[in-house]
């Protein structure tokens, strides 16, 4: 049963709460007292009945419960006391009229027939930051290779380790209302040689072990090791595995842990946010590659990089066409790693509405070798919302949010994107407004939606905030750098910013 409460929607048979189609993390007493309270609308419920309901047979203070009305309130938007009201001396009401059915939302929609896996990082000696690096890349390529089995779904490795920081008190229960059917968790131990790693994996409903062995190996066989991992976890899940599949989820070969290491820092500073992180990233990409020439992912990753840091589509050309032939290289090396592929039809995408047949197929093929990987399918959704197939793009991008609901903010955007380009504009706006760091450009679409969904002042907001991070920036320059391929959708979007008043406004 799902019920809507303002713009939260609890689904109790899942034990779910989503905001805006995404999962809100939440304790799981928290989330039993939100239940309870929906169970027993428009009734005083006394200090006393809550703290028995909620927490039975167990001896908490009062303090427990106040914490916890307070995290309800803030999970579901409740912050001015509206839906959950405070009884002096009395306890707490909720407030009956808002709640109502809702429909399971679009990203719950999706089926899912397979095995969801959550692979957490490993128990490492935070002293050891080697062991924790080459640890987490682990736990990343054997998120990767496990992805690759059409019978085995995966939560998305932002997902899975967000998970493991938000919850350690309850993992499985967390894990549990995110999808996830098994958890894979690993302890970690170091020698001056070795590493000594047992795996475990946990069924999440029951807390039945599946599988559990330990691994004692030398530190430059760390690639083994994933592969092994990845196999023996779903060889315990699914009855047939063909070999050919599990040959297509190898991570590509490195010459020396050395030159991985690398390579995992790079990508850890591309994904962050500061000064000079990308550029510091691209140092780490060349340091791979010159000990490991032949890692494909390196050079992928570094064609990525050289475009981030000349400004996506803004590049220069130069940078655009080396970007793009550095990505071909990566392709040549690893022509099964979809990874490669997708940075190839990123690189293509920001060259221009004429190279998106190109990077559709690359896309494509990206998505046919790893089918459940989450940033696949939310960018090949984005890709698709920009060719005019909203619905489809929307599809995509709601099961990209179920493989990874902790998922980087750049999801909002592209789902931003996909909402408006269907007309669905609060949606839209509610999604743009999650981007914790906001450019013109993401102001102007704001403003758009706003201005669509006829809240002037919103609009007008919108417009002010833009305005101030780039005063000569016009209505004809947003439209004319749309990534959008039809004219009719630029158009509308120009519409949109005309209502907002992006051009008149003062």
């Amino acid at each position: 049963m799902a019920l809507q409460i303002g713009g939260a929607v609890l689904d109790l048979d899942r034990g779910t709460l989503r905001r805006d189609g995404e999962i809100v993390p939440v304790r799981p007493k928290t989330l039993e007292l939100l239940a309870y309270l929906t169970r027993n609308p428009g009734r005083v419920l006394s200090k006393e009945e809550l703290l028995q309901a909620v927490w039975p047979g167990i001896i908490v203070s009062e303090d427990s419960l106040t914490q916890s009305i307070h995290d309800a309130r803030k999970s579901i938007g409740d912050e001015a006391q509206a839906l959950i009201r405070t009884v002096p001396r009395r306890g707490y009401l909720f407030q009956a009229p808002e709640v109502e059915a809702a429909p399971p939302p679009a990203a719950m929609a999706v089926a899912r027939a397979e095995p969801m896996v959550a692979v957490l990082p490993f128990h490492v000696d935070p002293a050891d930051s080697t062991a924790k690096a080459l640890f987490d890349g682990a736990v990343e390529e054997i998120t990767n290779a496990l992805s690759y089995f059409k019978t085995v779904a995966v939560l998305a490795r932002h997902s899975a380790f967000a998970l493991a920081e938000h919850s350690r008190q309850d993992i499985r229960a967390t894990a549990e209302r995110l999808g996830a059917d098994y958890v894979g968790e690993g302890d970690v131990e170091t020698s001056e040689a070795e590493y000594s790693a047992r795996v475990v994996l946990t069924e999440t409903a029951t807390g039945r072990r599946v599988w559990a062995q330990s691994f004692t190996f030398a530190k430059g066989e760390i690639f083994a090791f994933q592969t092994t991992v990845a196999q023996r976890i779903v060889t315990a899940l699914v009855a047939n595995i063909e070999s050919a599949v599990m040959r297509r989820g190898l991570p590509a070969a490195a010459a020396n842990v050395e030159a991985y290491l690398h390579f995992l820092r790079g990508k850890e500073l591309l994904r962050s946010y500061g000064e000079r992180v990308n550029q510091d990233a691209r140092e780490h990409f060349l340091k791979a590659i010159e000990l490991d020439p032949r890692s494909g992912l390196a050079n992928a990753y570094l064609a990525l990089a050289d475009v981030i840091i000349g400004g996506y589509a803004d590049a220069p050309r130069t940078v655009l066409d080396g970007a793009r032939d550095r990505a071909l290289h990566a392709i040549a090396l690893s022509p099964d790693e979809a990874r490669c592929h997708r940075m190839l039809a990123l690189i293509l995408l920001y060259r221009g509405r004429d190279e998106y047949d190109a990077a559709e197929k690359h896309f494509a093929r990206a998505l046919d070798l790893n089918p459940y990987d989450a940033d696949t399918l939310a960018q090949t959704g984005f890709f698709r919302a920009l060719r005019g197939d909203g619905e489809a793009g929307l599809a995509l991008l709601d099961k990209a949010v179920q493989l990874n609901p902790m998922h980087p903010t750049w999801y909002y955007y592209d789902r931003g994107e996909a909402l408006l380009a269907v007309g669905r504009y609060q949606e839209a706006a509610a999604s743009f407004s999650c981007l914790p760091r906001k450019s013109a450009w993401q102001w102007a679409r704001l403003a758009a939606c706003h201005a669509f969904a006829g809240d002037q002042d919103k609009a007008l907001a919108c417009v002010r905030e833009g305005r101030a991070l780039e005063p000569g920036l016009t209505i004809a320059e947003i439209v004319q750098d749309m990534r959008m391929e039809r004219e009719e959708d630029r158009e509308r979007l120009r519409g949109g910013l005309e209502l907002a008043g992006w051009d008149t406004a003062s």
